[in-house]
């Protein structure tokens, strides 16, 4: 059980792009390391591209409006090592191609504006073997007994496919697993032009999963480290005060402190 872990156990929490992980489980992260727990933030797709050619317009929008210059992707980087050693954990960075920057055999962009973004996984996205391969190495390298994954609010394909190659080893991960909910989507507020929530990510999951289980955690260490991936806070908050949607997001169903909430999968460990 997430409230009962010991030195013993071993956490490796899936996190498909360089914040969730501390976003969604970062107050957990803080009271298991503290508690003596081995945790892990293995994050996916960390790769900056390569391109032959222009970058899609969508591509070109996105690096303008974030001014990180040609390779973002070695800054938020180093943003998610100094965030998750902040809370005492490890990290792993998987080094796939984030889905802005994926393509067909025939070259061209298959997630080509938001919409496709926050839209089922093109058919032709030829990522799941790969990232298959890269769980089941990181399954075997880290020996977990329990597992965090996304539940997918927000619909990004890149959480969906997470959390799609993750399922297709299930059972044989030999691990509880727990579905994290994603934020900032599952505050309901982003994106904008089409939210979503943790009522509506529960009725899509394929999951078969169990009561949720609440953590109480400590929000100031977990804040601090949100704070740190400073390029990317006014994407996850836009036109928002971070601090303020944090507090009432995760203390909003209690009057017991803050907490973050998990999903136990039925029926993971062989």
């Amino acid at each position: 059980m997430l409230n009962k872990l010991n030195k013993d156990d071993r956490v490796l929490i899936l996190s498909p792009h360089l914040d969730d992980a501390v976003l969604s489980a970062g107050g957990f992260m803080d009271t298991a390391v503290k508690n003596g727990v081995s945790v892990v933030a293995a994050t996916i797709f960390t790769a900056d591209a390569q391109f032959d050619g222009e970058p899609s317009p969508f591509v070109q929008e996105l690096h303008e409006w974030w001014a990180l210059g040609p390779k973002p992707y070695e800054l938020r980087c180093k943003e998610d090592v100094a965030s998750v050693q902040s809370l005492g954990a490890d990290y792993i960075h998987g080094g796939l191609l984030d889905a802005i920057y994926r393509r067909d055999g025939n070259g061209d962009f298959l997630y080509v504006n938001r919409k496709a973004v926050f839209s089922p996984p093109n058919p032709k996205d030829i990522v799941w073997e790969p990232l298959r391969a890269l769980l089941a190495d990181w399954v075997r390298t880290v020996r977990p007994n329990m597992i965090l994954c996304p539940l997918t609010v927000g619909r990004h394909v890149d959480h969906i496919i997470t959390s799609q190659a993750f399922k297709d080893g299930y059972p044989g991960w030999n691990a509880d697993v727990y579905l994290y909910e994603d934020i900032p989507y599952s505050a309901g507020l982003f994106p904008r032009d089409f939210p979503d929530n943790v009522p509506a990510a529960l009725e899509r999951t394929t999951w078969k999963l169990k009561d949720p289980v609440d953590v109480e955690v400590d929000f100031e260490p977990k804040f601090a480290a949100i704070m740190k991936y400073a390029s990317q806070i006014a994407e996850i908050f836009p036109g928002l005060d971070a601090e303020v949607e944090l507090r009432h997001y995760m203390g909003a169903d209690t009057k017991s402190g803050f907490k973050e909430r998990f999903w136990p999968v039925e029926g993971v460990k062989a």
